[in-house]
C-alpha cells in the first residue's frame, strides 16, 4: 500500500454518499488534530472517495491543504462498489459507544 500526499481540492467525495454525517465532522476533526491524520482516504483511480468521507469534511473544515491518501489502483468498478457497501455495513454492526471507547 502506498500512500500519497494529494491536494485536498483533489479528493473528490463520491456523490451517492448515501451516509448523513455532519454530526461526526467535528470529532473527527478534533481527533486529526489531535492525533493526526493516522488513517489515509481511500479513492479510486478517478480520484473519487471509496472510504474517508467524513476525515476529507474534517480535512476541509480544518483547511488542510494536504491528505493522505491511498489509490485502490487493484480494483474493479464493482469491487469498489462493495467496498463502499461493505465498509457501510461494519460501521452499523459495530455500532459501539462512547462507553467502550479506549477499551
Amino acid at each position: 500500500m502506498q500512500v500519497e500526499e494529494w491536494n485536498v481540492e483533489e479528493v473528490k467525495p463520491y456523490p451517492r454518499n448515501p451516509r448523513k454525517n455532519q454530526s461526526a465532522i467535528k470529532a473527527v476533526a478534533n481527533s486529526i488534530e489531535q492525533f493526526g491524520f493516522e488513517q489515509p482516504i481511500v479513492v479510486d483511480r478517478n480520484g473519487v472517495v471509496i472510504v474517508g468521507h467524513t476525515r476529507l469534511a474534517a480535512a476541509k473544515h480544518l483547511n488542510l491543504d494536504k491528505v493522505p491518501v491511498v489509490v485502490a489502483k487493484n480494483l474493479t468498478k464493482e469491487q469498489v462498489n462493495a467496498y463502499r457497501l461493505a465498509d457501510k455495513q461494519n460501521k452499523r454492526a459495530c455500532g459501539l459507544g462512547h462507553e467502550h471507547a479506549g477499551r
